[in-house]
């Protein structure tokens, strides 16, 4: 590929870099990243190249590599503009990334030649675009043989197998010996792009809905997910309904996003407020989603993924954290200990849905908006203080840390409706009193030694009360922490939480929600007599007590941990909690970590 298109340098302006710092960033703070992706992409795409070029077989029935690169050369020379499209989706950078690590010893049960091959697809497409006449052979990955930006045919054989691709300039045919499918709306076996367009004050948004292609989920290759008509049309009307509201409320962010994406993957559809989506420093301009609920919902995910695009860019030209592989921390809105750069990117992406929230809740003053801006203003100034106070940021990132401190800062003191504070607390609380009992392990004979002391009325190790020497498990067997939060959400979305059904809540947790708190603590503690390991009993029960500094609500909300111990030891929980308690520091409560957690 040509070079005379980027610069040799790629500079970043200091008043761009502190608009980008602040959680923001206009079309003009943001479309640049596309010359800096094009090069880290070119980057990319040569070394898997070279890596390939030193391989025996490595196409394996296709055609050689060098085949596919020339005729990419070729479409280069007669059509740069549609081969630097093709080459600049979101899917490219995740198939390059993804095979560069397969020759690098990944293990995938396909062959590398499926894989490497996706090049010649890529080729292939370009040359279409191009009007090029031309012959290549084509991996059939899943019975599809995807072309970026160009369509996918289809083939009954699943197995990977190879196809002849052909084109004169007007016509493409893929042939693979059982099968000859001609691209064109009259063959069953074509499939045209999804494209879909919402326009809302004389700006667009044009987007592609990736259903197809065999690296649309950002990981790596995986069957493709064909949306019917009628999913095609709620994603439409979604869509529509969701950039309305970004231009609206968002005219920063609304032109930014127009700017960055290119492609959504759907995914299938979540339970309510427990929607999931995916991107991928590789994939720039592509978001992979579960279907919304409504249009807010995608609103709000589109700001969530726009952050994590943006941020990824920038990390492709600047160093802001330090790599502590041995380090993990504690957010808010994760059930996993993150490394502090992951943590960096939480960070990022939820300052902006708290502004999305922020704003929202203006024009739409129910109060589930206002709760989702308390809580998460509360769960990202956490993290930016950590991230503040950590000796692992570099020069740079301890300016964008400190930039985003500071407007995060300011949203404290705007106020929310009375009550929704005191349960954005409650739900904060609980998930890091549940995350701290699901990611720290504490030994039997801990539990132990501290179910004796407590018994003799003697006080727990200095030690065991600050936890210096606490490690955290990387990946942590628990399930969503963020149950009684969703229940809140029903709760105050619909003012009945009883008719919801959500995955890994109790009816104790229901009676919590609405109020019922002496119904609740008893029902939490016959559940901790019947299981004296039940984490989620444990925390239910100090939400039930009243008193932000009373000892027992410390023990069981901070050290969620060595209470768990404990009972699983035979202590009775409020006894012990009211023992714990008065031992530990009264700011114990959902204070993060700045020096993090060791590795278990």
């Amino acid at each position: 590929m040509s070079a005379e298109t980027a610069p040799s340098k790629h500079l970043i302006d200091p008043d761009r870099l502190r608009l980008l710092a602040g959680g923001g960033g206009d079309r003009q703070a943001v479309e640049p990243f596309w010359r800096t992706e094009r090069s880290w992409r070119l980057v990319l795409l040569r070394g898997l190249l070279d890596e390939c070029t030193s391989l025996p077989d490595v196409t394996g029935p296709l055609a050689p590599v060098d085949d596919a690169w020339k005729l990419l050369a070729r479409a280069y020379e007669a059509g740069p503009d549609a081969c630097e499209d093709v080459l600049a989706q979101p899917q490219v950078g995740i198939w390059a990334a993804f095979t560069l690590r397969r020759i690098h010893g990944f293990e995938h049960a396909d062959p590398l030649w499926a894989d490497v091959g996706y090049l010649h697809a890529v080729a292939v497409a370009c040359a279409v675009r191009a009007g090029l006449t031309f012959e290549l052979t084509v991996p059939v990955r899943y019975g599809t043989v995807g072309l970026p930006t160009v369509g996918a045919a289809t083939f009954p054989d699943g197995h990977p197998h190879v196809a002849v691709a052909r084109g004169d300039g007007r016509i493409l045919e893929l042939d693979d010996g059982a099968l000859t499918v001609r691209a064109g709306r009259d063959d069953p076996g074509w499939y045209e792009p999804v494209r879909v367009r919402a326009e809302a004050d004389g700006l667009s948004l044009d987007l592609t809905l990736l259903d197809r292609d065999i690296y649309r989920d950002l990981v790596g290759p995986a069957p493709p997910r064909p949306l019917s008509v009628s999913e095609i049309d709620r994603w439409r009307d979604m869509l529509t309904g969701a950039w309305r509201l970004l231009v609206a409320e968002q005219p920063e962010r609304a032109p930014a996003l127009a700017a960055s994406l290119r492609t959504l993957a759907p995914g299938p559809r979540q339970a309510p407020y427990r929607p999931t989506s995916a991107s991928s420093a590789e994939a720039f301009g592509g978001i992979f989603l579960s279907e919304p609920h409504d249009a807010t919902e995608l609103a709000v995910t589109l700001v969530h993924e726009g952050q994590h695009l943006k941020l990824g860019a920038l990390l492709h030209l600047l160093t802001l954290v330090e790599d502590v592989s041995e380090r993990r921390y504690y957010a808010g809105w994760r059930d996993d200990p993150r490394p502090l750069n992951g943590l960096l990117q939480g960070l990022y992406a939820f300052a902006g849905v708290t502004d999305f929230w922020r704003v929202h809740r203006e024009g739409a003053p129910a109060p589930l908006a206002q709760f989702e801006f308390a809580l998460w203003r509360r769960q990202v100034l956490g993290v930016a203080g950590v991230l503040a106070a950590s000796d692992h940021l570099t020069g740079h990132g301890r300016g964008f840390v400190e930039t985003l401190r500071a407007r995060l800062l300011s949203w404290q003191s705007e106020p929310v409706p009375a009550g929704i504070d005191p349960r954005a607390e409650a739900m904060a609380l609980d998930h890091h009193a549940l995350w701290r009992a699901g990611c720290m392990p504490v030994s039997r004979q801990r539990g132990a030694e501290l179910t004796a002391a407590f018994r003799a009325g003697e006080p727990a190790p200095d030690t065991v009360v600050s936890d210096p020497d606490q490690a955290v498990v990387a990946q942590p067997r628990i399930g969503r922490l963020d149950g009684r939060a969703v229940l809140t959400r029903h709760w105050l979305a619909t003012g009945d939480p009883a008719g919801a059904a959500v995955t890994g809540t109790t009816a104790a947790d229901v009676d919590l929600v609405r109020g019922r708190t002496a119904r609740a603590r008893s029902a939490y503690l016959d559940a901790l007599r019947d299981d004296p390991a039940d984490a989620h009993g444990l925390a239910g029960l100090g939400l039930t007590l009243d008193g932000d500094a009373g000892p027992a609500r410390r023990a069981l909300l901070g050290r969620p941990e060595l209470m768990l111990a404990m009972t699983r030891s035979g202590a009775d929980p409020l006894a012990a909690a009211e023992w714990l308690g008065r031992q530990l520091p009264e700011d114990v409560l959902g204070t993060p970590r700045p020096e993090g957690w060791r590795l278990a």
